[in-house]
């Protein structure tokens, strides 16, 4: 009977680690939090809500969480990274990089699923799939999207980001952008705004693809937004919530106005953001972004891609 038992058991186990998407599966070594200026929390499939700190590992399939005013960095073992805006809430998905597993640099992996994670690391292959779940945020992808992009993907509640080697920024329309004339002018009158997403490139390319089916293939400069019932609407430029939501952006020992004063203090490893500055959240991305091109697209686009 006991044998028998601890079979059942061993099985069980087994069965639940293997299983695609299940909980211990996801909880490999992710990334570390990079910066955070303000509060920020992380829970997991078998962990509970906790406080984060510069330097804090996350896992696999956790739920990253930040405050009001907050911004927090995630900086992945594949050499990506995601800057969170304040009140978003984010989760990595599935996360499975093999030679960021290796890194003696990286936290190592929770010890009790460390065995799981080698058995399973032959046949899976390295994949990156996020999901904005509110709020707001600007992703660099890694090396796992570059050596095959259909291996990433940032997906939302009304639609889902394929990319093409990218620096885009994604967010919920809420009160900033639903008073935003970028927005309000390129979306039709009668059309509601609650829980539309818009989506941009500084860098690459992505498409969007709603629900619906709909998809908008975007460049650098190019935005869309796409509303709950699954339409699609080009805007004619990066819309000003995005970029210019404060003014300041947080050094260790002083603020700087962005541009080269942040630039410097980035690339010595002191700058928090503590805003929206296209500048100074470029220089903590650690890219460089150009001019907003206007598109001049007004009008529902349908896109003869489709994300993967």
């Amino acid at each position: 009977m006991r044998f028998a038992r601890f079979f059942v058991f061993i099985s069980a186990f087994t069965l639940a680690a293997l299983a695609p998407g299940g909980a211990l599966a996801q909880s490999a070594l992710a990334g570390n939090v990079g910066l955070l200026n303000g509060q920020a929390q992380a829970s997991g499939p078998n962990t509970p809500a906790h406080a984060l700190a510069k330097g804090d590992p996350v896992y696999g399939g956790d739920i990253v969480e930040t405050g009001a005013a907050s911004y927090a960095m995630i900086r992945f073992t594949d050499q990506g990274s995601v800057l969170l805006r304040p009140n978003s809430r984010f989760q990595i998905e599935k996360y499975k990089y093999s030679a960021g597993a290796a890194s003696a640099a990286a936290p190592a992996p929770r010890e009790a699923l460390a065995p799981l994670q080698a058995a399973t690391a032959a046949t899976e292959p390295d994949s990156t799939f996020f999901r904005l779940l509110k709020g707001g945020l600007r992703a660099v992808s890694g090396l796992v999207a570059h050596a095959d992009y259909s291996h990433y993907l940032m997906s939302t509640p009304v639609a889902t980001m394929g990319i093409r080697g990218t620096d885009y920024e994604i967010a919920m329309c809420e009160q900033s952008c639903m008073s935003d004339t970028t927005v309000t002018q390129a979306v039709p009158a009668g059309k509601s705004l609650v829980g539309a997403v818009v989506s941009g490139v500084n860098q690459g390319q992505i498409t969007v693809t709603s629900f619906t089916g709909n998809s908008v293939t975007l460049s650098a400069g190019q935005a869309v937004i796409t509303l709950a019932d699954g339409s699609q609407y080009l805007l004619g430029l990066l819309p000003a919530f995005l970029t210019t939501d404060a003014d300041a952006v947080v050094v260790e020992g002083g603020v700087a106005a962005g541009g080269a004063t942040a630039a410097s203090a980035a690339a010595g490893g002191s700058l928090l953001v503590g805003a929206g500055i296209t500048a100074g959240i470029a220089a903590v991305i650690g890219v460089v972004v150009g001019s907003s091109a206007n598109n001049n697209g007004t009008a529902t686009s349908t896109a003869t891609s489709t994300a993967h």
